[in-house]
């Protein structure tokens, strides 16, 4: 299932493709297209900011920045220049813009990364990528609950309390 941000990575890459671009587990449609990836995601920072209170609906709003590196494979002829055209089309400023944004910032330069597996043939292109890192914020809702009520009997010995959520 697709996150967010590689939705929103799709919908401000798409028109820099002459194909489909899809999201890596999605149906893969007659080449040629592409396949966007995120191969890995780290938090930045020491940790995330935590609110100090808990909203009336009983959720605890942690705020955190991520870094993640994201690929881009091209499946048909001339993947080079077909890849070459996403990673030209970082650098204009309308581009640029659309990230903006979308609050999604590019680290650097888009790098076109050519691979071999071990035991794999060697063919022109044939493990040739796009790879370049981003920046993004993140909100996380965590359902701590709310106490409604503190309820406290005591039958001179010992104290219950009973709390409602």
């Amino acid at each position: 299932m697709a996150t967010i941000i590689e939705q929103q990575l799709k919908s401000l890459l798409q028109p820099l493709l002459d194909a489909n671009l899809i999201i890596k587990g999605e149906t893969v449609p007659q080449e040629p297209y592409a396949e966007l990836s995120t191969v890995s995601c780290t938090a930045l920072g020491m940790s995330d900011e935590v609110d100090r209170n808990v909203s009336d609906d009983g959720y605890l709003i942690v705020r955190g920045q991520r870094r993640a590196e994201i690929a881009i494979h091209y499946y048909g002829g001339d993947v080079a220049e077909q890849l070459s055209k996403i990673n030209d089309g970082l650098r204009k400023v309308s581009v640029s813009e659309q990230f903006q944004l979308a609050q999604i910032g590019i680290e650097g330069s888009a790098q076109l990364k050519t691979e071999m597996k071990e035991d794999a043939q060697w063919t022109p292109n044939s493990e040739t990528y796009l790879s370049f890192f981003i920046h993004y914020s993140v909100i996380i809702k965590d359902a701590v609950s709310v106490i409604d009520n503190v309820q406290a009997t005591s039958d001179g010995s010992k104290t219950i309390f009973n709390l409602t959520r």
